[in-house]
């Protein structure tokens, strides 16, 4: 089974650098398996969606900004419980969700299995490549799930 972990935002915006910082520590840790391709982008919709052709499984890991839960916090996700996103007020992108229905529509092979790990973050407009302490603390934690979910272990020691 192909699977691809894509760690999304911008690495020089503070916590929202925590997806890079996720797929960085589980390319580390999976070193050069075949069988699972770690990414980095740094936009959604249309973009991510097309990064997940070919695969049968899709993690995602990003930054989100609710104000209502401690910075750290880690929370799991499927593409459809995203209502609307940022992107959908342009008229060059959509949502995941609409993304990947227009994909499969167009016969693209795209994963049965999408998963979606936000962290909660504390400052993402200021540069900057270190996480915030709670944001910091919660990568090895989403590190963790996504290889339990691989029937990984970690081969770190």
């Amino acid at each position: 089974m192909k699977s691809v972990i894509i760690g999304m935002g911008n690495p020089l915006l503070t916590d929202d650098g925590v997806g890079a910082s996720v797929v960085r520590q589980i390319e580390e840790t999976l070193r050069k398996r075949i069988d699972v391709d770690c990414l980095e982008l740094y936009t959604g919709g249309i973009r991510l969606m097309e990064a997940m052709v070919g695969y049968d499984r899709a993690y995602v890991v990003d930054a989100m900004v609710t104000g209502e839960h401690e910075p750290g916090t880690v929370h799991s996700f499927s593409p459809t419980e995203f209502i609307t996103t940022k992107n959908t007020v342009s008229s060059h992108d959509t949502d995941l969700s609409t993304a990947l229905e227009m994909g499969k529509l167009l016969g693209m092979k795209l994963p049965d299995e999408v998963k979606i790990w936000g962290v909660e973050a504390r400052e993402v407009e200021t540069f900057g490549e270190e996480l915030t302490e709670g944001v910091a603390a919660a990568v090895p934690q989403v590190v963790e799930h996504i290889l339990q979910d691989l029937n990984i272990s970690d081969r770190r020691g």
